[in-house]
C-alpha cells in the first residue's frame, strides 16, 4: 500500500500531535506500508494560505492508494480535498478542530473545516473527539477512535525520588489554552517552601503569552527547561513528584498518560477527554480558570504525602490499561484497508 501523509510545520517539533503522527507513520513503515510525507509550508494561517493555490498542482492522488491529512495543514489542502476524494480515497487524522479548541475562531474556520469533514474516514484520537466530529454531522460509521500509545518513553530513567524536594513537573507548549500561566499564579498564591515547580516545553509558540508567563515564573521555585529530549523527558517524569497541567482544552493529552506511566499523581482540569484519561483515582481535577482552585489542589498534594502515595499507585494502575502504539498502528492501518477496499468495489 501506497500512503501520501499530508502535514504542516516541522515535523520533528516536541508536541502531541507530532508525536503521535511520527510514532504511527513509524508503524505504519514497519508494518510494510510505503509511506511519502508531503510538507508543503509551514503550520502558519498565512504561510498555508499562501501555499494551498499551487500545492493543488503538487500532489498528484493517483500516485498512492490513499491520502492520510493531518488536521493541522487544513487551510492547505481545504481547496483540494474534494478533488482528491474523486480519485482516491482520503483519510483525515484529526488530532483537535482549531475551531473547538478556540471557540473564537470557528466563524473563520469553518471554510477549512467542512472539507475536512467530508473525507471518506476521520481518525479522532479520543472518544471526545468522536463526539465532535459527530455533533458536526459527521455519520458515525465513517469515524475511527484511536487513541495515542503509551510506550513512546522507553529509555525511561527509573529513579527514587529526591526527598528533600519536592518537584512538580509540567510539560506543555506557552499557549493560552495550555494554562501555563494559570499554573504559575496558582503556584505564587501560596508559600510552596521546599518545593519546586519545572516548566518544560516549547516558550515561543504565542510570544506575547509567553513574556507574560516569564514575567509571573520568575521566583525561585519555578524552574523553566524549554523542550528537552526523550531521555531528559524520561528523567524529569522519574525525579518528579506529582504532574501539573491545568489545560483549558486538549485533544487527547499524550503529557497526562505519560505522567501515570510514571506514577505521578494529576493536577488537571475537567475538561474534553482529561477525566477519561486520568480516571477518577489518579488526579485532582479542577475547573478551568479556577486559579484559587487550583491552588488548593497543589497545597493539597504538596502537604499530603500519603494521598501522593496512594495516587501514585492509582496513576500505575491507571497507565497499565491505557493503549500502546502498536494498537494504535495496528487500527490506523485497518482504517487504510477498509477504505481502500471499499474504493475498489
Amino acid at each position: 500500500m501506497r500512503v501520501a501523509f499530508v502535514t504542516v510545520g516541522d515535523t520533528k517539533r516536541l508536541t502531541g500531535g507530532y508525536l503521535y503522527n511520527r510514532c504511527l507513520l513509524e508503524g505504519l513503515e514497519e508494518s510494510g506500508v510505503e509511506v511519502e510525507v508531503v510538507v508543503p509550508c509551514g503550520a502558519g494561517p498565512a504561510e498555508q494560505s499562501g501555499a494551498a493555490r499551487g500545492f493543488g498542482r503538487a500532489l498528484d492522488p493517483a500516485h498512492f492508494d490513499v491520502v492520510v491529512v493531518d488536521a493541522l495543514a487544513r487551510i492547505v489542502v481545504a481547496p483540494h480535498l474534494d478533488a482528491w476524494r474523486s480519485v482516491r480515497p482520503v483519510v483525515a487524522l484529526v488530532h483537535e478542530l482549531p475551531g473547538v479548541a478556540d471557540p473564537s475562531a470557528a466563524g473563520r474556520e469553518r471554510p477549512f473545516e467542512l472539507p475536512l469533514l467530508r473525507s471518506d474516514r476521520l481518525v479522532a484520537v479520543s472518544g471526545h473527539g468522536k463526539e465532535v466530529l459527530l455533533g458536526k454531522r459527521v455519520p458515525s460509521a465513517r469515524v475511527a477512535v484511536l487513541p495515542p500509545g503509551l510506550d513512546g518513553l522507553e529509555r525511561r530513567l527509573e529513579q527514587p525520588r529526591a526527598g528533600e524536594v519536592l518537584r512538580v513537573l509540567c510539560v506543555a507548549q506557552w499557549i493560552p489554552r495550555k494554562g501555563i500561566l494559570d499554573l504559575v499564579r496558582a503556584w505564587r498564591r501560596k508559600d510552596r517552601s521546599g518545593a519546586v515547580l519545572t516548566l518544560v516545553g516549547e516558550t515561543h509558540a504565542d510570544e506575547v503569552y509567553a513574556a507574560e508567563v516569564r514575567e509571573a515564573a520568575a521566583d525561585p521555585s519555578i524552574l523553566v527547561r524549554g523542550p528537552v529530549d526523550d531521555v531528559a523527558l524520561a528523567g524529569l517524569y522519574a525525579s518528579a513528584d506529582l504532574f501539573a497541567l491545568p489545560s483549558r482544552y486538549e485533544g487527547y493529552g499524550i503529557v497526562y498518560a505519560e505522567a501515570l506511566s510514571f506514577g505521578l499523581p494529576v493536577v488537571a482540569c475537567a475538561v474534553g477527554p482529561v477525566p477519561g484519561v486520568v480516571g477518577d483515582e489518579a488526579a485532582l481535577l479542577v475547573p478551568p480558570g479556577e486559579i484559587h482552585a487550583l491552588s488548593g489542589a497543589l497545597g493539597r498534594l504538596l502537604s499530603d504525602a500519603g494521598l501522593r502515595e496512594r495516587m501514585s499507585a492509582a496513576a500505575r494502575r491507571r497507565a497499565a490499561g491505557l493503549p500502546r502504539w502498536r494498537e494504535s498502528v495496528e487500527g490506523f492501518l485497518g482504517v487504510l484497508r477498509d477504505v481502500v477496499e471499499e474504493r475498489g468495489r
